[in-house]
């Protein structure tokens, strides 16, 4: 082990001064580096004993006779101060303001409800105890667990505390209690624009965009082209909910129709859509699904709500047979599983059309010849009408008997692709020019 004090000097115009504080250095035994710690006084003997203490302090730490420095600190510290800390870190990394409100909402609201004060107060009996006793639905209960952990993992990150003391508690199960969501239909949405009234537009360009009601709440009319060749909106990546930028071309219709909203004057810095709030919009479009008579929440317990104009858009993409990878680019989608699964509304795509277009079986007429079973009029795109090709008038092909003839036919296809193909049997092996033997 290594433990002693010194004192720093440096050359000042041309004369070596020592340093007015000492300040020790040290290695525990079994450590590679060697510290130095700050002793913070002039005495040669105080800073000894200071340091002597120190050291005392980081081998029984490293015996685990004692906690970390940090975390004794930590454990002094009330719990509010380190939610304090955790949004000011959350923020500085750039997470949005709404969801820096639910962490510090949901996490001040746990430690009132379980009377949690310091960090050593937290406890798996006493958070189960009270979701317990919570009436809130599974979700919100796992909303809640999910915005403690996070701050008690970032503490475990940061040394604050040794071990997260909620982690392996289980979620709520949600599984048949989740209320999801559904596109209206054509029907349905004429019913809700009539009775819109301002909020008109801002619903068409939901429905017809796809974007979400904080993307839409931040457009401006720079973000607009409605005169361009090819109309289109930019969504910035400040603005969208994935950081990325993106162009989303607009319908002839809802050009027409934003226009009509723009006022005489609007500056490019100014919203599209002000005096547009969340919590507005979404309680607006509740009382607008009852105005027009709307049943809001379906026989398969599918609620419509205003993320419901996004899955709108998403089942109209659907239904006119745009690609998969196109509509996944549209809805600005990581996995194509969320688009097909999640967000198209299978109830609206036309099942019942596709299945009464199939041609039906007994329509096929049937050869009036034994034909080994297979159907004479078979399509010739399909294998079995490929066989019956000759049937049909085309001629069948003739022996080869010039070695020229051969050497032809094989130098216009390779070994490659006629390699399993089934040849006639009236067609002699290909030789090469002096193989006795057949290839």
């Amino acid at each position: 082990m290594i433990a002693h004090v010194i004192k720093h000097r440096r050359r000042v115009n041309g004369k070596v001064e020592s340093a007015r504080t000492y300040r020790g250095r040290f290695r525990i035994q079994g450590e590679g580096a060697i510290r130095e710690v700050a002793l913070d006084t002039s005495d040669k003997q105080a800073a000894e004993a200071k340091l002597a203490q120190i050291v005392k302090e980081h081998e029984r730490e490293q015996a685990g006779i004692i906690a970390p420095k940090l975390q004794r600190e930590t454990a002094r510290t009330p719990l509010a101060s380190h939610i304090d800390d955790f949004v000011n870190d959350l923020s500085a990394l750039g997470r949005s303001p709404k969801y820096l409100y639910h962490i510090r909402a949901r996490a001040t609201h746990l430690l009132g409800a379980c009377r949690w004060t310091f960090p050593s107060d937290i406890s798996r009996d006493a958070f189960v105890t009270w979701r317990s006793k919570w009436r809130k639905s599974p979700k919100t209960v796992n909303e809640y667990l999910n915005a403690l952990n996070a701050l008690l993992n970032w503490m475990e990150k940061q040394g604050r505390i040794p071990l997260n003391p909620l982690k392996g508690v289980p979620f709520a199960d949600t599984r048949g209690k989740k209320q999801l969501k559904r596109a209206f239909t054509d029907e349905e949405f004429t019913k809700l624009l009539s009775v819109a009234g301002h909020q008109r537009s801002l619903y068409m360009t939901a429905a017809y965009t796809g974007l979400r009601l904080g993307e839409l709440r931040t457009l401006v009319w720079a973000d607009l082209h409605l005169d361009h060749a090819r109309p289109h909106l930019s969504l910035r990546a400040l603005t969208a909910k994935n950081r990325r930028a993106a162009l989303i071309p607009l319908h002839a219709g809802l050009v027409a129709e934003i226009k009509k909203l723009k006022p005489t004057g609007a500056r490019e810095a100014d919203l599209v859509f002000a005096g547009c709030h969340h919590a507005t919009a979404a309680r607006r479009i509740i009382r607008d699904i009852a105005a027009a008579g709307l049943m809001r929440v379906d026989s398969l317990n599918r609620k419509l709500c205003f993320h419901s104009l996004r899955y709108t858009f998403a089942t109209k993409l659907a239904h006119q047979g745009v690609a998969m990878r196109t509509a996944q680019e549209l809805l600005r989608h990581s996995d194509p599983r969320l688009t097909a699964n999640i967000y198209t509304d299978v109830t609206c795509l036309p099942t019942f059309e596709a299945v009464y277009a199939m041609d039906w079986h007994a329509d096929v007429p049937c050869a009036a010849k034994d034909t080994g079973g297979l159907i004479a009029n078979a399509d010739s795109r399909t294998q079995i009408g490929t066989q019956n090709l000759a049937r049909d008038g085309h001629l069948e092909a003739s022996s080869v008997t010039n070695d020229s003839d051969l050497r032809v036919t094989q130098s216009a296809h390779s070994d490659d692709t006629c390699q399993g193909n089934s040849r006639p049997d009236s067609v002699k092996p290909w030789r090469r020019e002096g193989d006795s033997n057949p290839r």
